[in-house]
């Protein structure tokens, strides 16, 4: 008999998207464990919480009652295999699945929209060069190597954005303006790219 993978989960939880095109989107949040990077912008916590299987966490969605939008993030969800039987599994209960990925695997899981935001400067490779969305940290890089891809938006984001919505004070707003800019002259500069920012941080939401 086949046993039912274990996916390692950080959280589980309902709020709204908030980057990249599906921003203000309503959505269910399943955040895997463990990233193949270790990114020194990163702000995220993905240290292990929970050894589930693809119906516990299935039955763990389906608690947010009507929405039908879920995201899998990280960390890295490519490294965890199990995330495809997950989305066999949402996929045939009707949920449109996303997935955000660093895009160092080919793999997409099966997913409806893949959202690549490659990590070229913390040495990351970059293999998945197709989807739906790239969104890329803003460093100052040379865009014209991103654009040798084929994605049907593009989108900047500031490296350092902090408000006082979430705690920023005087030198971080300072910092935060000339991060801002910086990506906006860039948008302007090269019109395939629109700007993203992180809309939940600015809302006070997770």
């Amino acid at each position: 008999m086949q046993t039912e993978p274990i996916l390692r989960i950080t959280e589980i939880f309902h709020s709204l998207q908030g980057e990249g095109f599906h921003a203000g989107t309503p959505a269910v949040f399943v955040r895997g464990t463990g990233c193949n990077l270790a990114c020194d912008f990163c702000d995220t916590d993905f240290s292990p919480r929970e050894k589930l299987t693809p119906a516990q966490i299935l039955e763990r969605v389906a608690g947010f009652g009507s929405c039908r939008f879920v995201v899998l993030t990280g960390g890295e969800p490519t490294l965890q295999p199990g995330f495809r039987v997950l989305v066999d599994l949402l996929h045939a209960e009707g949920y449109y699945v996303t997935m955000e990925t660093n895009g160092s695997s080919a793999e997409t899981m099966g997913v409806d929209w893949v959202t690549v935001s490659p990590k070229l400067s913390q040495k990351g490779k970059w293999v998945l060069k197709r989807g739906q969305e790239l969104k890329l940290v803003y460093e100052g890089q040379d865009l014209s190597f991103y654009e040798d891809s084929a994605f049907e938006h593009y989108f900047l984001q500031p490296k350092e954005i902090r408000t006082a919505a979430w705690g920023g004070g005087e030198h971080d707003s300072a910092r935060s303006r000339v991060e801002r800019d910086r990506t906006i002259q860039a948008v302007m500069a090269r019109p395939r790219w629109r700007l993203s920012f992180q809309l939940h941080k600015e809302l006070g939401l997770r």
